[in-house]
């Protein structure tokens, strides 16, 4: 009898359920295989639904982060471009899982938003995406795919009817009261046993302990409210909207603001994994969120770029040695305290906010907000 698996994830489903050979030949192109399906399924998608989605008028969005999901998409598509340029395949010289999961990312794009203008300067990607979506495996689950004639756009008609729907369908449908039965007579509760004494020292002591796990605790909160600045930057125009609010609600007596730049520059190579390392960055610091906001930024371009960013957070000084679970990540970086009453710093800060500008020569290439 075959034992039974329980798994979660989509990768981890689809690498157990996959054959040998899509999962490599050897621990490197397993690694490999590894690494862009990761990449697919995080970079890839966020920015696949972060404009198809809209699109499809399934959800609403800003013109601004859509067209930064635009800008994302294309920088993507970019990085696979050159990857693929001398590659029929993502991993070695066989088709592998790499290019079966990554191709389904992008197929939401190709049949949606990537018409003939957007896809003809990436014309590597566009000959692996046929020939890994025209494999009769493939093709037996998703269909014939055709390409977007063009791009398709919001509809506020259509979403408003999506919404209704959506709303109507997570209504529980009415249903007759049944007619009330007597109610059986209440037999008496048993007493609750009463914890040891041992136990009520235990949640005691961890009452008192919890307040103190929170490193902002016995700081003042100041005037500077965090959770509306990062409403103002998500959903309203950075340059005209976000940043004059930053500047005029920034309380600089209890936040500070602070640059950080990556040590091992000489150690980065494809953008995409710059990019990489910052995601796992902010997962590790997740506890955070509510107290801080941070845009990082990749600048250059393959095999010749840096990681650099942007922070605000409470207190004065460096927060990432204030708990254990924070620290892995910033002593890979030289960190710099910013004066908000320089013109230079604000400038620096503005141009990470508004994710454009150059870094030593480098032009920006791609972001993650922190928020």
């Amino acid at each position: 009898m075959t034992k039974k698996v329980h798994l979660m994830e989509a990768n981890a489903i689809a690498y157990y359920l996959t054959s040998d050979a899509l999962r490599g030949s050897n621990p490197e192109h397993t690694s490999q295989i590894l690494q862009w399906v990761n990449y697919g399924s995080t970079d890839v998608y966020s920015a696949v639904a972060s404009w198809v989605f809209p699109a499809l008028s399934l959800v609403e969005t800003t013109p601004q982060n859509l067209q930064r999901a635009k800008d994302d998409l294309r920088r993507i598509f970019g990085c696979l471009n050159e990857h693929l340029k001398p590659r029929t395949y993502l991993v070695g010289e066989r088709l592998s899982l790499a290019d079966v999961a990554v191709a389904s990312d992008l197929l939401l794009a190709y049949q949606h938003v990537a018409d003939e203008q957007f896809r003809k300067p990436f014309a590597n990607v566009t000959r692996w995406f046929t020939t890994v979506v025209n494999q009769t495996h493939f093709k037996k689950v998703v269909g014939e795919v055709k390409l977007a004639d063009k791009v398709a756009e919001f509809n506020a008609q259509a979403y408003a009817q999506f919404k209704k729907e959506s709303e109507a369908a997570a209504k529980p449908a009415k249903q007759e009261k049944p007619k009330a039965e007597p109610k059986p007579k209440a037999e008496p509760k048993p007493k609750a046993e009463a914890k040891p004494k041992e136990e009520e020292e235990e949640d005691d002591l961890a009452a008192s302990e919890e307040p103190k796990n929170d490193p902002f605790a016995a700081m003042p909160k100041g005037t500077f409210i965090m959770d509306e600045f990062k409403r103002e930057y998500s959903n309203k125009d950075t340059l005209t909207v976000a940043i004059p609010y930053f500047w005029s609600k920034f309380d600089k007596e209890c936040y500070s603001i602070w640059f950080c730049e990556y040590k091992y520059q000489d150690e980065l190579t494809l953008t995409f994994m710059s990019s990489n390392l910052i995601g796992g960055m902010f997962q590790r610091i997740e506890r955070l969120r509510k107290n801080a906001f941070g845009s990082m930024c990749v600048f250059g371009e393959n095999n010749n770029n840096q990681i650099a960013g942007v922070w605000v957070w409470r207190g004065q000084e460096l927060v990432f040695p204030m708990c254990p679970d924070w620290t892995t990540d910033y002593e890979s970086y030289t960190w710099k305290k910013l004066n908000p009453d320089d013109e230079n710093d604000k400038k620096l800060v503005n141009n990470f906010l508004l994710w454009e500008g150059e870094l030593n020569g480098r032009k920006f290439n791609a972001g993650k907000i922190f928020k």
